[in-house]
């Protein structure tokens, strides 16, 4: 018998196992005193995190994998307990409740051309989530993202309004973000699933991207498809900070009413059209009949653009899955 103590937000636990607990008992018993999920649980041991199914953990107990426990050695705990995600959900309903009696914004659409310099086309305000740490972080990442020359290039061209650009509870793990009546609100999941940080930039301004495309299409349709295709070429022309200066070339500065051309990605580069392939399928290099109708005839560079297309509509499919669009 051993006794193991432990801190979690800012309580001291004791604990006793015995020389039979096995880690999965451990982390139950860990689990019921802080009143946190198995799931949620985070228990650290000298950097090594403690799970109930991993190595030998099946077969030899807590202290036989780890007897430096029963001379006192740390354990750390970390975890968000039934009451704090309780509270989220409680948060989140309220704000949906309030927002859907509040009308959309007015859009505007019948103004002259504008340049980049003009602030109409923008998001309204910037919420995060209060319950969190590192508030300051959060808003600071929708910040950037309000003013990231590739995002604000894309509301003027396609002169976009957004209400509100707000932190998605990190809760709704099923989904990465949504989008509210066209443009009402957009919410994004800032933080990692463990609460423990955040989601990287890009990945965020990725999902971005795709719920600016519900502005538009609804659906998960080839008509929203390829306006989220277009869009992720056109944040990066038009962030012309990535390119190390303000012009589009050596005598031209960009100008959102002139468009976008020139720009092309690796589909293009082998001429692939951008509906979606139907039926069949083919292996790569091959010359097998199983291929589909046609694709024995087909060429190394035919091959890799159709292969390049397939991977681009998987990846479709996943930012689809995690869409909550409202």
């Amino acid at each position: 018998m051993a006794l193991i103590q432990y801190a979690f937000k800012g309580t001291k636990h004791d604990l006793h196992v015995s020389d039979a607990t096995t880690v999965a008992e451990f982390l139950d018993s860990i689990s019921e005193q802080t009143d946190v999920p198995v799931a949620g649980l985070k228990v650290t041991l000298k950097g090594k995190v403690l799970r109930p199914h991993q190595d030998n953990s099946s077969t030899h107990s807590l202290l036989e994998q780890h007897p430096d426990l029963a001379t006192g050695a740390k354990i750390f705990v970390l975890g968000t307990t039934q009451q704090d995600i309780a509270k989220v959900h409680s948060i989140d309903k309220h704000v949906s409740t309030r927002k859907a009696y509040r009308p959309p914004p007015a859009v505007k659409r019948s103004q002259p051309v504008r340049n980049l310099d003009d602030d109409k086309y923008t998001f309204g305000d910037i919420q995060v989530l209060p319950q969190f740490s590192e508030q300051d972080k959060a808003r600071a990442l929708l910040e950037r993202l309000k003013v990231d020359k590739g995002i604000v290039g894309i509301m003027q061209l396609h002169k976009w309004q957004v209400g509100s650009l707000i932190e998605l509870s990190p809760a709704e793990k099923t989904i990465l973000g949504y989008n509210r009546n066209k443009g009402e609100l957009i919410a994004l999941r800032l933080r990692t699933d463990d609460l423990e940080g955040f989601r990287h930039y890009d990945a965020v301004r990725k999902v971005l991207l795709h719920e600016l495309v519900h502005n538009v299409w609804s659906e998960h349709d080839d008509n929203f498809h390829a306006l989220n295709r277009q869009l992720n070429k056109e944040v990066q022309q038009l962030d012309w900070t990535a390119q190390g200066g303000s012009r589009v070339s050596k005598d031209a500065f960009f100008d959102p009413s002139n468009g976008l051309t020139g720009y092309h990605d690796d589909l293009e580069d082998y001429g692939a059209d951008v509906q979606t392939w139907q039926g069949g399928s083919f292996v790569l290099g091959g010359g097998s009949k199983s291929r589909g109708e046609g694709a024995s005839t087909m060429s190394p560079r035919e091959l890799a653009a159709r292969a390049a297309q397939l991977r681009q509509i998987a990846s479709e499919k996943d930012e689809d899955g995690m869409c909550g669009a409202k």
